[in-house]
């Protein structure tokens, strides 16, 4: 048996199978250069949590949001009057790691073929 390749007996093709140098996606060395900084993490987690570029306030919704000085808070929700970022309201609100630690850890789990324990990524993070 070929340990590249099988052979697809319904349609007569030949199937790749997953693992291979084929693959494809970035290494590591490109997501480094993707994600050289905490702003560009930042602006990435922005794009997906707000797709369409307008920043609304997590807690009630509203879009009428201006920038703030806060250290770790950028937004402020003017009719609430809270500060906001873009952790609020997602899994990363009470986590002390980095965005940019979050990007590469997101990459270390989606290019696992067989999946990763919490202990490696906490170690090669």
């Amino acid at each position: 048996m070929d340990t590249k390749m099988t052979k697809d007996k319904k349609k007569n093709r030949k199937v790749r199978k997953p693992g291979r140098h084929w693959r494809d996606g970035i290494s590591l060395l490109e997501l480094h250069r993707l994600f050289p900084d905490e702003d560009s993490a930042r602006k990435w987690f922005e794009n997906i949590v707000w797709p369409d570029g307008e920043k609304y306030c997590p807690r009630c919704g509203c879009n009428d949001t201006q920038k703030s000085t806060h250290k770790t808070m950028p937004y402020r929700c003017r009719p609430c009057r809270r500060f906001f970022s873009v952790r609020l309201g997602t899994v990363l609100e009470s986590s002390k790691l980095s965005l940019q630690t979050w990007v590469y850890a997101i990459y270390l789990e989606m290019t696992s073929l067989k999946g990763l324990s919490s202990m490696k990524l906490h170690r090669d993070l």
